[in-house]
């Protein structure tokens, strides 16, 4: 059972617990248990089959948005937990909806459930999502969606903060010019960028070693005026990641809390968190697809001017929350750094075994910041 009684998966109980501690958002609990979602869609008419939660976005007491997928082709939906202060506003989501599709308005549990190309936060995508054979691929509320656009081969990318796009076509232009593979991006309006669809196997963990002849190549892509990635971004960071994990269990939070704290101080004018060049800066596997030819690098929107081994040490995050084993020998502040900066993701990405891939990942930043 999957439900939020505090019975079954360790996720669930950890959900349970969650929606007891926020009674402010009475829709918590329908949105966090799978059974208990596809009973009040089906009740409300939405009989999509395996709807489930891709992507939470979390403020404690004042909202929860949650993107839902199909098990396969069709809609995507974004579904908004209110407050009683913000119900007050949720008419704004509503008018937004207009001409989208199908609302439901639950007022009794203070649930919103709308098409995704509703998102107010995206513009763009009302009149994206309309194009004729674009399917979604990802949604995070109010930051970002991805859509293929089958007949055209293309993909599209919307996003909240013109920067990001900004961002990205200059990254994509520089790995380019040094003959890295990464699709060619343009600018499509103030919010978009399109590329070509790249097919090709999902990158994995066991794709290491290609990576690793690859990180060498990225310190001699000239990084322009993007952003920087030093030891103040890095510690403002943290601040928000920590911040940023109310869903975790209470004892989770308090772990993280101090590693956070025990590598601040650590931090204090460490050579480790010297700027050095280009990075990808969030690097893993789901960043890569692989040709015929080698890896082509995917998402660059989070590309900027960091440590030398950021990188590095971001993937081998991602492959231990993933419960792998670290494959790249890096400073262990930088591992640190990347492990608590992961730690919010597991919750908010809904993937089974989060609450596992998140103590891994408070496991691994406890023994890096003391080593």
């Amino acid at each position: 059972m999957s439900g939020v009684d505090g019975t079954g998966t360790e996720e669930a109980r950890f959900d349970a617990r969650l929606a007891r501690r926020d009674p402010d958002l009475p829709g918590l609990a329908t949105v966090l248990d799978p059974d208990r979602l596809g009973r009040w869609a089906r009740r409300h008419g939405i009989d999509v089959p395996g709807l489930r939660v891709d992507r939470l976005r979390y403020k404690p007491s004042t909202t929860l948005r949650a993107a839902l997928a199909p098990a396969g082709d069709g809609p995507w939906w974004l579904l908004t937990a209110y407050s009683p202060d913000s119900w007050r506003k949720a008419g704004k989501d509503v008018r937004a909806a207009a001409g989208t599709g199908r609302t439901v308005v639950d007022g009794e549990l203070r649930l919103l459930l709308v098409p995704a190309a509703a998102d107010r936060a995206l513009p763009p995508l009302r009149a994206s999502a309309g194009t004729a054979g674009a399917t979604t691929v990802a949604h995070n509320p109010a930051r970002r969606a991805v859509l293929h656009e089958v007949p055209a081969g293309r993909c599209r990318k919307v996003h909240a903060d013109p920067r990001t796009v900004h961002r990205s076509v200059r990254a994509a232009q520089a790995l380019r010019r040094s003959g890295i593979e990464t699709p060619a991006l343009t600018a499509d309006g103030e919010f978009a960028v399109t590329s070509p669809w790249v097919p090709g196997r999902p990158a994995t963990a066991a794709d290491a070693p290609a990576v690793a002849e690859l990180l060498p190549r990225w310190r001699e892509v000239d990084p322009g005026d993007l952003p920087v990635l030093g030891a103040r971004e890095l510690r403002a960071a943290l601040n928000r990641a920590v911040l940023g994990t109310p869903g975790l269990d209470p004892g989770l939070t308090e772990r993280l809390h101090r590693a956070a704290s025990r590598w601040r101080t650590r931090a204090e004018g460490a050579a480790a968190l010297d700027v050095g060049g280009f990075a990808h800066g969030d690097l893993s596997p789901d960043q890569f697809v692989a040709t015929g030819t080698g890896l082509v690098v995917l998402d660059v929107d989070r590309a900027c001017r960091a440590p030398r081994g950021w990188d590095a040490a971001s993937w081998n995050a991602a492959v231990v929350a993933a419960g792998g084993a670290p494959p790249f020998d890096v400073p262990p502040l930088l591992l640190a750094a990347a492990a608590l900066l992961r730690a919010p993701e597991p919750f908010r990405r809904r993937r089974a075994g989060w609450a596992g891939a998140t103590r891994r990942l408070v496991d691994l930043a406890e023994r890096a910041v003391a080593a």
